[in-house]
């Protein structure tokens, strides 16, 4: 059983959130105003954030960050009952055999069973305003128009052989812009590559920015296959106007939080030479183009730590005013450690 349940928790008026453990070991929220960590239209208004350490006893919630846990410290530590001890983690495929025993009450993640899921590496948004028609086919126009006719990938971990693998299979039927430290310059094929070499073009950089607002198409492979790991790269193809190619977790977890039908999933295909062909299609053809960018009329998305944490701490607050049952994770590993 991964989650256990207890008593009612008491209700109180305002909520304490506690940062406890520093956040790959430097201070988090600490330095950031009321709104930047909750937002300015959350409606919920009635939690507080700290970095006094001092004002631990008070506090609703302690929030943990995994990665910078003191297993010795919390040993010692004399529990309070009405305390949530809060997890945040981030990061896929990782355990920790001792994380267990201490019965974690929440946890701030990318699963979206999580208490605090929304934008862990980035959200959906209604627009404000929807784009009109006119303005919606004038993107469109300009981008099928303007965009190469290939994709690009960027790559970093070369550790997951498998999405090596599944990319190297893939460029033998359709070109591919491929740049990192896991391929070299044969490994590439790219319509638009005559000055730049896979030394010149990285993560962050210009070349990558230029690939991604001219190639209509992005590699954006998980390392993971784990359930809703849904890394930046995918909210950050689909901000530069790109068509994202995913594969790790499975369709339904992009289905759940990405705009609707804006993206390609390899699953959906028997081989990537059936995938390579649906790609051609819709290269070519405006009209099928058009069907995964129609979502840009009603919905924008958002991926930089500045936008979304807000929505991050104003689904914790929701949860600490609406949440009444006392909960914790009996085997919180193997909740993190799902269909990895």
């Amino acid at each position: 059983m991964i989650l256990s349940l207890e008593k009612e928790k008491l209700a109180v008026d305002s909520y304490l959130i506690l940062e406890f453990t520093r956040v790959f070991q430097h201070p988090r929220f600490c330095s950031h105003k009321k709104h930047e960590i909750f937002g300015r239209t959350c409606p919920y208004t009635n939690c507080e954030y700290t970095c006094d350490l001092k004002r631990e006893n008070e506090s609703n919630v302690l929030l943990m960050h995994k990665r910078d846990l003191n297993f010795e410290q919390l040993e010692k530590m004399t529990r309070n009952p009405e305390q949530i001890w809060l997890l945040w983690h981030d990061e896929s495929n990782e355990q920790s055999e001792n994380i267990n025993r201490f019965k974690f009450n929440w946890t701030v993640t990318y699963r979206t069973s999580a208490e605090a899921s929304l934008g862990a590496y980035g959200i959906t948004i209604v627009k404000p305003n929807p784009w009109s028609i006119k303005q919606l086919n004038s993107w469109i126009d300009s981008q099928f128009n303007t965009r190469y006719n290939q994709a690009v990938w960027f790559v970093s971990n070369c550790r997951p052989q498998k999405r090596l693998a599944k990319f190297r299979s893939f460029r033998q039927h359709y070109p591919v812009a491929a740049f990192g430290k896991c391929v070299s310059p044969n490994n590439s094929f790219s319509l638009n590559a005559q000055s730049q070499s896979t030394k010149d073009c990285s993560r962050q950089s210009s070349c990558e920015k230029a690939y991604l607002t001219k190639s209509k198409f992005y590699l954006a492979f998980e390392s993971q296959s784990c359930t809703d790991y849904i890394t930046e790269k995918f909210w950050r193809t689909l901000s530069v106007g790109a068509i994202p190619i995913v594969s790790g977790p499975e369709r339904e977890n992009f289905a759940r939080i990405a705009p609707p039908h804006s993206f390609i999933h390899v699953d959906d295909y028997s081989s990537d030479k059936e995938l390579a062909d649906a790609l051609h299609s819709i290269e070519q053809n405006r009209t099928l183009y058009g069907k995964y960018h129609a979502w840009r009329m009603y919905y924008d998305v958002y991926y930089e730590a500045k936008d979304v944490d807000p929505y991050r701490f104003c689904e914790l607050c929701y949860r600490l005013n609406t949440n009444r049952q006392r909960i914790w994770y009996e085997n919180i590993n193997e909740w993190f450690l799902e269909k990895c």
